[in-house]
């Protein structure tokens, strides 16, 4: 078949899934449940989105964090901008009664460019992400018990929050030094079963990030579950 005819029919099929670079014929009902429109629209609500739609990124993230409610230990989440996964976690759990903290690691005004690689500042990152958002961040979780915002750079910011055993790690800072940092930091602290969420693995831009982890896979003897959603997964063992 030639390529015009196969790119003929590609555009006659309905597709049951075509947002975020992910098109699939694939059944993705998921996004009628009440539980999922629920927290997926309590993270639209914090802006940390803007006109993207990235339903399965979520729904990937509230299965790992549903495998983390049933586990020792709290949340963290590196690379916040204004909250908008984790506000759909706290809604999508039964939060107050895990009572579980979660702290959320961000710099809340951009890139801290001395730890950008060479390839990382030429892409101009910093441009997306330069304004100061702590308090519309914080404003976000006003009544959500046990959040914990940190401000600063990682991995500056990881020693000065006291935090034992780490069920659920999301890390997703678009940058490659501060997250092999942040999971060389908090990989001896997670529980037994925990899921590490990846959110740039396997995006375009980020091979960077995508070789580091490859090797951290090797180093630790944790297999990574890559996603076409661009994410990956990690179970701690």
């Amino acid at each position: 078949m030639n390529l015009k005819k196969l790119l003929r029919r590609s555009a006659a099929r309905k597709y049951n899934y075509q947002q975020d670079g992910l098109w699939t014929l694939h059944n993705a009902d998921f996004i009628k449940e009440s539980d999922f429109a629920r927290a997926y629209d309590a993270g639209v609500s914090t802006g940390s989105w803007g006109e993207s739609q990235i339903q399965w990124r979520v729904r990937v993230a509230l299965w790992a964090a549903s495998i983390g409610a049933e586990l020792p230990g709290d949340f963290v989440e590196c690379g916040v901008n204004l909250g908008g996964l984790a506000k759909s976690v706290v809604t999508y759990l039964p939060w107050r009664k895990l009572n579980k903290k979660f702290f959320l690691f961000d710099t809340f005004e951009g890139f801290h460019r001395p730890y950008l690689t060479d390839s990382e500042a030429s892409r101009k990152l910093h441009a997306e992400y330069g304004q100061d958002v702590y308090a519309k961040a914080a404003s976000n979780f006003e009544g959500v018990d046990h959040i914990h915002l940190v401000k600063g750079a990682v991995p500056d910011t990881l020693s000065q929050v006291d935090i034992g055993e780490v069920a659920y790690l999301s890390i997703d800072m678009n940058c490659v030094y501060p997250e092999v940092e942040a999971f060389r930091h908090f990989k001896p602290r997670l529980s037994k079963g925990a899921v590490v969420l990846l959110d740039d693995y396997g995006w375009t831009g980020h091979e960077e990030q995508k070789q580091a982890f490859d090797q951290l896979s090797k180093e630790f003897d944790l297999p990574l579950l890559p996603l076409p959603t661009g994410q990956a997964l990690m179970i701690n063992r």
